[in-house]
């Protein structure tokens, strides 16, 4: 379990890095052109990845299960550019630790929502009052990592 702990912590640690490269090739471009450079490259990897696994691994591309998935699982790639394209305007004016601590208060409260009403097939977690004071903190932590 600690293992995932801290691949998780160094998955974040990098993606704290994500949005200031963002926002600084955005400063030479705009920040939608910053964001659709990032995507392509991003996309890019991913296919390359994809390719070289099949190649390793000779798991068949299942293509036709792709229409018998729920719509709703498709919206991942727009909620992604509209996240990266708003970190990458959003950091200029709060910085790198506004904007995450604010977008990670974001998912965490999001998070406790999923959690209580299992949705998107998520496992149910009741929102206790210890979850309920963990979610204040979290906004008093924010508050105060973007205090000026």
């Amino acid at each position: 379990m600690l293992v995932f702990f801290f691949l998780a912590f160094g998955v974040g640690a990098i993606w704290a890095i994500q949005p200031v490269i963002n926002a600084g090739l955005a400063r030479y471009t705009s920040s939608l052109v910053a964001s659709t450079i990032s995507f392509i490259i991003g996309s890019f990897v991913l296919i390359l990845s994809v390719i070289i696994f099949h190649l390793l691994t000779k798991e068949p591309f299942r293509l036709e299960v792709l229409g018998q998935i729920k719509p709703i699982y498709y919206f991942g790639g727009v909620i992604g550019a509209a996240v990266v394209l708003s970190m990458t305007k959003i950091i200029p004016i709060l910085g790198a630790g506004g904007v995450l601590s604010s977008a990670i208060t974001g998912q965490l409260i999001m998070a406790a929502i999923i959690d209580q009403y299992g949705l998107f097939g998520a496992p149910r977690v009741t929102l206790n009052l210890i979850r309920i004071v963990g979610i204040v903190l979290l906004l008093i932590g924010v508050n105060l990592v973007i205090h000026k």
